[in-house]
């Protein structure tokens, strides 16, 4: 298992998601929504016979489907299947996160701790507006005292590029890391 230093708590915009893999959504979440809890990106995949499996999560699965939703895939284990087997079983090498359960609720704790679409449209930045990559950069660095890191797509013709996701970057202890540390 490649060692890893830091964890990646990623959020991504659910409109976004959709128009990426040119897909009609219903009942999309109008806030950042979870995509994953990452290791660094060399350490993946590090047990495959280890299976995602549903039961170890439903006491949390309310608050799973609310803000950690699969918008491509609704009602299905899709995205959280893939992000056990993908990260999850990476961060595992972690005492704190070393069962699905934990793994996702510390995603959830992280998420909820950070509260992302709050902290943004306190500071004026609203879902439908056109901002600045540094403008977005500058409100989570005043917020939260990190560098974020922040993923577009391109823009379709006469558009404008788009959020897809953002990235607040945490050490093993779980404190708050700039995510330009490498």
């Amino acid at each position: 298992t490649p060692e890893w230093k830091k964890l990646i708590l990623t959020h991504h915009w659910p409109v976004t998601v959709c128009k990426m893999a040119e897909q009609k959504c219903d009942d999309i979440p109008n806030y950042w929504t979870l995509h994953g809890l990452w290791t660094d990106k060399e350490a993946q995949m590090c047990n495959i016979s280890w299976p995602f499996d549903y039961s170890e999560i439903k006491d949390i699965l309310a608050d799973m489907n609310k803000w950690w939703p699969d918008v491509l895939h609704p009602n299905s284990s899709q995205l959280l299947k893939h992000e056990w087997q993908k990260h999850g079983t990476c961060a595992a090498s972690l005492p704190s996160l070393n069962t699905q359960h934990k793994y996702f609720s510390k995603g959830l704790e992280l998420y909820t701790r950070v509260s992302l679409s709050s902290a943004l449209e306190k500071s004026g930045i609203k879902p439908a507006n056109t901002y600045k990559v540094e403008e977005i950069e500058n409100v989570i660095l005043n917020v939260y005292g990190v560098i974020p890191k922040i993923q577009c797509i391109p823009p379709q013709q006469g558009e404008d590029a788009q959020t897809l996701g953002i990235e607040i970057c945490f050490t093993k202890d779980f404190d708050l890391l700039n995510c330009t540390v490498e």
